[in-house]
């Protein structure tokens, strides 16, 4: 099949719309060409059960990225994400047109007409479009251009994630969409400079949880993070989930009591008219209007339709976007889905891993927020100091509301990666707080891991040189991590 040329020309429309104090780019794309998205694969097997579905992620004619879903699909599951073996990177005419993008963008054109190329390569539906940070690993410490060459279970992979809820989020974590063998150190040598200059460094496709599929700027994550720059993306996610909004509180007004007749009845003596007798008429106070809270009842029906990081209400949708997701599906087949499905069995005769790139790199993508962190961040709105006095005291609830769980274990970890994600200063004096609590050993390990982290830290360096010092008992779950620390930053 020729890649670039549909038999009709594809229809896409852009609108930006606004609602409930913040706008989005709308893009709504109708006899899409269907070169490039996410596809149902069925059972295939591969990965020895039955109950397992796949979903592809493919370009052109090729599978790119496999993604088995247990548990007959299970949309709070997490995946076994593998790089396809047999993809050896797309045709001539895709990457000119996500080049040609990706150039536009740094020359200061608009998403709406910088991408126009790229929206061209996609399936009908209505998509949304914005930058966003991203951290190029997998959600766990590893860069994410060699880190797929095996299938294995991915955090963060999941549809509907457990800890973050109903709550928007934007993905941050990355595929590639590249082979590893790609990566040329000279090439590498003239994006370090350009990198500088630029003020977008890739193009991001979304395809399932925290983590999306990087278009272009693979050779631009390693010279961001090896300079220690943003990595920049403009992204595309799809829009076909509905929401309804929850029943929510409102105060109704209610009508104070009538007020009682005067008992003229009964008198009263006037203490400074002893001799007379003074009948006093006691008039009702004056009251207030009296509220109660009153449950609204839910609504009848979907509120709008959202991506993972906007919820559009209907009000809020051009009327003919608005029909196309309701009338359209959430998922199409390319009609070319037999050549990809041909394609997954195809092995590659070497499989390149991220040893190749430098150990700077390496170094540096362990010590950045992963998927975990990222959950908790998501879960919780805040955590004061009295919650966190709370917790350190052993307790899950303050002023009789649950902190973060019923479980206390569960509680210090979310706590420790909220913190370290929004605050170090206070994530470093949570933790050292709970090392020295010999009452909250349960959770030591975990915590002496997760502050060793912070190795340029001065504070961490002060408390694990007076803990191998002291041989102190309390401190016998973490002794190692603190020896550790302490060699490495004396080694320095």
């Amino acid at each position: 099949m020729k890649l670039l040329a549909a038999e009709k020309k594809v229809d896409v429309r852009t609108e930006t719309v606004d609602f409930d104090g913040q706008s989005a780019l709308l893009v709504s794309v109708k006899d899409g060409s269907g070169i490039m998205g996410t596809c149902l694969a069925g059972y295939l097997g591969t990965s020895g059960s039955t109950n397992s579905r796949t979903r592809l992620f493919y370009i052109g004619n090729d599978p790119v990225i496999s993604m088995v879903c247990p548990n007959r699909g299970n949309r709070q599951s997490d995946k076994l994400v593998s790089f396809s073996p047999g993809f050896q990177g797309y045709d001539q005419k895709i990457n000119g047109a996500l080049t040609n993008s990706f150039n536009r963008l740094n020359e200061g054109e608009s998403l709406a007409s910088g991408l126009r190329d790229i929206f061209n390569l996609l399936s009908d539906g209505v998509y949304v479009v914005y930058y966003s940070d991203y951290y190029p690993t997998d959600g766990a410490g590893i860069f994410f251009w060699g880190g797929y060459n095996i299938s294995h279970e991915v955090r963060g992979t999941a549809e509907y994630n457990r800890a973050i809820g109903d709550r928007t989020f934007k993905p941050c974590f990355l595929l590639p969409t590249q082979p590893m063998d790609y990566y040329a150190a000279r090439t590498k040598m003239g994006t370090d400079d350009l990198v500088k200059k630029r003020s977008v460094q890739g193009i991001a496709y979304h395809v399932t949880g925290l983590f999306s599929a990087l278009l272009k700027g693979h050779h631009g994550a390693v010279s961001c993070v090896d300079n220690n720059l943003p990595f920049r993306c403009a992204v595309i996610e799809k829009i076909t989930e509905p929401f309804t909004d929850k029943a929510y509180t409102v105060p109704m007004a209610v009508e104070p009591p009538e007020p009682s007749e005067p008992d003229n009845t009964s008198e009263e003596i006037d203490p400074e008219a002893p001799d007379a007798a003074a009948r006093i008429e006691v008039s009702a106070p004056e009251s207030e209007p009296m509220t109660e809270p009153v449950i609204a009842p839910p609504l009848n029906g979907i509120s709008g339709f959202r991506s993972p990081s906007v919820k559009i209400p209907l009000r809020a949708f051009p009327k003919d976007m608005l029909r196309q997701i309701i009338e359209g599906r959430a998922e199409y087949k390319p009609k070319h889905f037999n050549v990809i499905a041909a394609k997954l069995q195809t092995i590659r005769r070497k499989s390149v891993n991220n040893n190749v790139l430098p150990y700077s790199v390496l170094e540096r993508v362990e010590r950045m927020p992963d998927c975990e962190m990222i959950e908790s961040a998501y879960a919780i709105d805040s955590l004061t100091d009295e919650q966190l006095n709370c917790l350190l005291a052993g307790d899950v609830e303050c002023n009789g509301n649950v902190i973060v769980s019923p479980n206390f274990y569960s509680s210090i970890v979310t706590a420790c990666s909220f913190l370290q994600f929004k605050d170090i200063k206070r994530f470093v004096d949570f933790s050292i707080a709970i090392l020295e609590n010999p009452e909250l050993s349960a959770a030591h390990e975990y915590v002496a891991r997760r502050v060793a982290g912070q190795s340029e830290n001065k504070k961490v360096f002060n408390f694990f040189e007076s803990v191998v010092e002291s041989a102190d008992p309390k401190y016998e779950k973490f002794l190692a991590t603190a020896q550790t620390f302490v060699k490495r930053w004396k080694n320095k």
